[in-house]
C-alpha cells in the first residue's frame, strides 16, 4: 500500500460539479479529502450545454457568480417539426446560462480552500477494497487509500463494477455535437429547442444564447449523422453566424442505477445516472446528490462496520426521496415520445400549445414530473396515446 501520506478518509474521483460537491462537504466535515481530476485543467473539455435553472442554484447554495454567468433567461421556444413554434416565457428569469469550465473551476477553489487537496492529470483506473480501507490504482501504477471512495467521474466509468454495483446502460448514450457560434444577429433571452426527424430524430436540437450576438447550439441523436443535422439546422436558422469552437460529447437517457453504494464506495452524478432522461441533464441532480454523497461519505469515515454502512445506505435513500419520483416521470416520458414520427408530434404540439399558461405557471425544470403528470392527464393526449404506441412499435423495427 502506499505511504501514511497517500491515506485519506474520503477520495473523490472527478472535479466536475458532484465530485466537488462531494469533497467539499466531507472537508466541512473534517475529513481528509483527496480530489482527483484525470484532466490537466478543472472543467475542461467541457460537453455541457450550461443551462441550469435559478431554482436549481438556489437548491446547491450557489448564487449566479459572475466567474461563472453568461446570460438571464425567461423561458424557451419550442420549435414542432413542421408550423409555428410554442413560446412559453415568464415574468423574471428562470435560468442561467453558464460557462460550464468556469463552473467546476469555481467549485474546485471552493473546495481547496476549505482544505480538500486536488491532483490534476491523475486518473483512477482500479478499485479495490483491503480490510481497513479501499485503494485506488492510478493510471501511473501507484495507490492512493481512503476510508470511503466516492466516485463522480461521468459516464463510462468502471469503477461502480468494481465495487459490485451496475453501471447505467452505456447502450443508452446519444451521441452528441455542439458548436459555440458568434457573429449572429441579437439574442434574446429564451433557450430555443428543436424537434422532427429532419432536425435531431428521437431527441432534440438547441440553440442557447451565450452573449449579444452568440450562442451555444447543438444535439443529440441515435440516429443518422449527428454533423450533418447540426449542420443544416445552422445553415436554417444563423446562415450567417460563424463556428468559432466545435465539442463532441454525449447525452446519457438510461436512468440511474437500483443502487448506489457499497462498503467503502458511493458512486454519484452521471456515473449513478442520476441524470434527467428527458434533457441529458445533471447539474442540480448531480450537485445535490454529491452534497448528499460528501456527507455520507465523512460520517461513514469517521465510524466502523456496521455504522459505517449505515451512512452510506441513508446517502442512497435520501437522493431517492428527492429525485426517483420526478426521474421515473421523466424516463416514462422519454419512453413514450422518443419513437414519435413527425405527425405524432405535430399533434402533440398543437395541444401543448392551448395549455401554455399552465405550462408557464406549473412548469420546473428540475422537477419536471408534476407538469409530466398533468400534461398526459389532459384528454387530447389521452386520444394520441395509440398514435404514441403505434409509432413506438415502428421505432422498434425500423
Amino acid at each position: 500500500m502506499g505511504s501514511p501520506s497517500d491515506q485519506y478518509d474520503v477520495v473523490t474521483v472527478g472535479a466536475g460539479v458532484a465530485g466537488c460537491e462531494a469533497a467539499l462537504e466531507a472537508v466541512k466535515r473534517n475529513s481528509r479529502v483527496l480530489l482527483l481530476e484525470e484532466h490537466p485543467q478543472v472543467g475542461s473539455p467541457s460537453h455541457c450545454s450550461g443551462v441550469v435553472s435559478l431554482k436549481g442554484l438556489e437548491l446547491l447554495g450557489l448564487e449566479a457568480h459572475s466567474s461563472f454567468s453568461q446570460k438571464l433567461i425567461h423561458g424557451a421556444r419550442f420549435y414542432p417539426p413542421h408550423g409555428e413554434p410554442i413560446e412559453v416565457r415568464k415574468k423574471d428569469p428562470v435560468a442561467l446560462i453558464l460557462n460550464r469550465m468556469k463552473l467546476d473551476q469555481f467549485l474546485a477553489k471552493q473546495a481547496v480552500a476549505a482544505g480538500a487537496e486536488l491532483r490534476a492529470k491523475t486518473r483512477a483506473s482500479k478499485f479495490e477494497r483491503t480490510s481497513d480501507s479501499d485503494l485506488l490504482t492510478l493510471t501511473d501504477g501507484s495507490k492512493v487509500a481512503g476510508k470511503v471512495v466516492i466516485d463522480a467521474s461521468g459516464a463510462g466509468s468502471r469503477l461502480p463494477e468494481q465495487a459490485g454495483l451496475h453501471s447505467p446502460d452505456w447502450a443508452q448514450i446519444l451521441p452528441g455535437l455542439q458548436y459555440e457560434l458568434v457573429d449572429m444577429k441579437e439574442q434574446g433571452d429564451l433557450v430555443e429547442l428543436f424537434f422532427g426527424s429532419k432536425r435531431a430524430p428521437g431527441f432534440f436540437a438547441w440553440g442557447i444564447p451565450t452573449g449579444k450576438n452568440s450562442a451555444r447550439v447543438g444535439l443529440a441523436s441515435k440516429k443518422g449523422n449527428v454533423k450533418k443535422f447540426l449542420d443544416d439546422l445552422v445553415k436554417e436558422q444563423w446562415p450567417k453566424a460563424t463556428i468559432d469552437a466545435t465539442k463532441s460529447g454525449s447525452v446519457l437517457v438510461a436512468g440511474p442505477i437500483s443502487r448506489c453504494w457499497s462498503p467503502g464506495f458511493i458512486v454519484v452524478g452521471d456515473a449513478a445516472g442520476q441524470v434527467k432522461q428527458t434533457t441529458g441533464g445533471g447539474i442540480v441532480i448531480g450537485g445535490y446528490c454529491g452534497k448528499l454523497a460528501g456527507t455520507a461519505a465523512a460520517s461513514a469515515a469517521a465510524h466502523g462496520g456496521v455504522e459505517s454502512e449505515g451512512f452510506l445506505r441513508d446517502y442512497d435513500t435520501q437522493w431517492r426521496e428527492k429525485f426517483s419520483s420526478d426521474l421515473r416521470k421523466m424516463g416514462l416520458a422519454r419512453k413514450l415520445f422518443a419513437g414519435l414520427s413527425d405527425e405524432t408530434l405535430d399533434r402533440l404540439f398543437s395541444v401543448l400549445r392551448d395549455n401554455v399558461s399552465e405550462i408557464e405557471a406549473e412548469g420546473d425544470m428540475d422537477f419536471q414530473g408534476k407538469i409530466i403528470t398533468r400534461m398526459l392527464k389532459k384528454r387530447k393526449i389521452a386520444t394520441l396515446l395509440p398514435r404514441v404506441a403505434a409509432d413506438a412499435v415502428k421505432a422498434i423495427f425500423s
